[in-house]
């Protein structure tokens, strides 16, 4: 995997479960979503909607109603990407202007805008593609609109000339919707690893360690075990 997000802070209220951390993050059909989170705007969905041209799917409407958020720390396996077949989409788009009022980097309908630069044309029709999510090689995480195919998630993934790496971008099918895609998420065992490592000299009272331990107890059981929690 090209990149270990460890990054789940925020601000929060409840999804379908509270975590110990009511303050840095929501849980999301058993995914840890972290902030910072704004109340979802209606008026900015139909305002991308107007502009993409088509409705969101459903799944996808529901996780920004409910819990939004700008991380998603997980991983996916995508054969298509071999040798590179793990790979992570942490850092989410959000609904809405961004914090100088402007639909900007990181904004779903700034991110659309921009999608239709050259440099992904080059490599892949953008036609119907939200852009959703990315990684901080700047590969993208897309939500197809289009009729045929409304509510499937695609990912474009950079080459990168070194070896072990992709030797030419990809772009490929990840899920059938957005719920298909959270059910696949996983923590990779180095994620996990670096993750803790960032928490593990801290109080055990403290509300970021005890997100982290949630998280992990959820995602990896075992991992007290793990040499690495243990020392």
């Amino acid at each position: 995997m090209r990149e270990v997000n460890s990054g789940l802070g925020g601000v929060t209220a409840g999804c379908d479960t509270l975590s110990v951390s009511e303050g840095f993050s929501r849980w999301y059909r058993g995914r840890l979503v972290g902030g910072p989170f704004r109340p979802f705007d209606p008026g900015e969905c139909d305002a991308l909607e107007r502009e993409t041209g088509a409705p969101l799917p459903p799944a996808y409407r529901a996780f920004l109603e409910s819990a939004g958020g700008e991380r998603l720390d997980y991983t996916i396996r995508i054969p298509a990407c071999e040798p590179e077949p793990l790979q992570g989409f942490g850092d989410l788009h959000r609904l809405g202007r961004d914090d100088a009022g402007e639909y900007g980097w990181g904004t779903l309908l700034g991110e659309y805008r921009r999608s239709r630069d050259v440099w992904l044309a080059e490599n892949v029709s953008s036609t119907g593609l939200l852009p959703i999510a990315r990684n901080g090689g700047g590969d993208t995480l897309f939500l197809d609109l289009n009729p045929a195919t409304h509510g499937r998630l695609h990912a474009f993934v950079h080459a990168v000339p070194l070896p072990g790496y992709l030797d030419s971008p990809v772009f490929a099918k990840v899920a059938e919707d957005f719920n298909a895609y959270l059910d696949s998420l996983f923590v990779d065992p180095d994620m996990a690893e670096d993750t803790w490592a960032d928490v593990a000299a801290s109080d055990p009272s403290d509300p970021w360690r005890r997100t982290v331990e949630e998280w992990l107890d959820k995602e990896t059981p075992g991992w007290r075990a793990e040499a690495w929690a243990v020392s």
